[in-house]
């Protein structure tokens, strides 16, 4: 009997030995499954934080990220909040937010946020942002002989509005050299975003939506090269893997000249509405949509 009692015991003993490790097996293994997993989707998360910031710098006209932060966060992955906003002649404003997703397995950007509304009637055709509402600025390119509802030039209607500060879209007749651009301008504006490329598809039987690509200006001009530098380096990325013709061509023309020598299409503008109408009746504008206006107030004072 006390042998058989020895043997009984020897064998819970060796099954709950068996069981500890397998628990601990399994733990561990959890354990390195999850710091996998979390390596995965955060790898994905830079991939994502690194993509949005490179569709800001080439395709985002006058529009600042304000902060890029990530939510509902775990081994899975989260979201990234992108919050953004406007500059017109130092008025801040709101402009659309971005909820983009990633995981262990992909990354979700909401295009569909990033693409603009479009308003047709009868009286008004524009485009407007989805989520302030607020129309925008359309640019021509000069090679797109025909638009779905004409080549626009709104300039003439800011003189209805004193007291205001505008972003302007100008688009050129041609390209111009940035050094043409700097000579042509009168200085009392900013010119904040250069247009430099957008694929020309057939615009007369209805508006493509396709977006322009171009980068923001510091308020610094040494700075401008860097700039240029930085918008190539991301829109080569952005088409990387696109295969589009017209874009490869345009990055091996112009990736190497110096920003003096860049060919551009057209500008966004900001400033007061009495200095904007300067440009008006100038025979190198093809065309002119005003986008984002704010009333000035008396303790905000305009930049120029």
């Amino acid at each position: 009997m006390d042998l058989n009692k020895s043997i009984q015991k020897a064998k819970r003993k060796n099954l709950v030995r068996i069981a500890g490790i397998s628990i601990l097996i399994t733990l561990v293994s959890l354990g390195l499954l999850i710091v996998a997993l979390d390596k995965i989707a955060t790898n994905n998360y830079r991939k994502l934080d690194k993509a949005l910031f490179n569709y800001q710098t080439i395709a985002a006209p006058n529009t600042q990220i304000d902060s890029q932060v990530i939510a509902n966060s775990s081994f899975l992955g989260g979201d990234v909040v992108t919050n953004q906003s406007k500059n017109i002649d130092g008025y801040i404003v709101p402009w659309s937010s971005l909820r983009s997703k990633y995981t262990t397995w992909r990354n979700s950007i909401d295009y569909n946020e990033l693409t603009n509304s479009w308003y047709h009637s009868d009286q008004n055709s524009y485009e407007y942002n989805r989520q302030t509402k607020q129309k925008v600025a359309t640019f021509y390119h000069p090679s797109i002989k025909k638009y779905y509802d004409n080549v626009k030039n709104e300039l003439p209607e800011l003189k209805k509005m004193d007291n205001y500060v505008a972003e302007v879209a100008i688009s050129f007749d041609r390209p111009y050299t940035y050094r043409e651009v700097q000579e042509m301008l009168p200085e009392n504006i900013n010119v904040v975003w250069l247009y430099l490329f957008s694929e020309e598809r057939d615009e007369r039987v209805g508006p493509s939506g396709m977006p322009v690509y171009g980068f923001q200006l510091s308020n610094d001009a040494k700075n401008n090269s860097a700039d240029k530098d930085n918008f190539f380096d991301s829109f080569d990325t952005h088409f990387a893997s696109a295969g589009n013709k017209q874009a490869a061509a345009f990055i091996k023309e112009n990736k190497d000249k110096k920003m003096d020598e860049l060919p551009v299409l057209g500008v966004m503008v900001t400033g007061q509405t009495q200095n904007l109408t300067e440009l008006e009746n100038q025979s190198y504008i093809r065309g002119s949509s005003i986008g984002v206006t704010v009333p000035t107030v008396p303790y905000i004072t305009p930049e120029k």
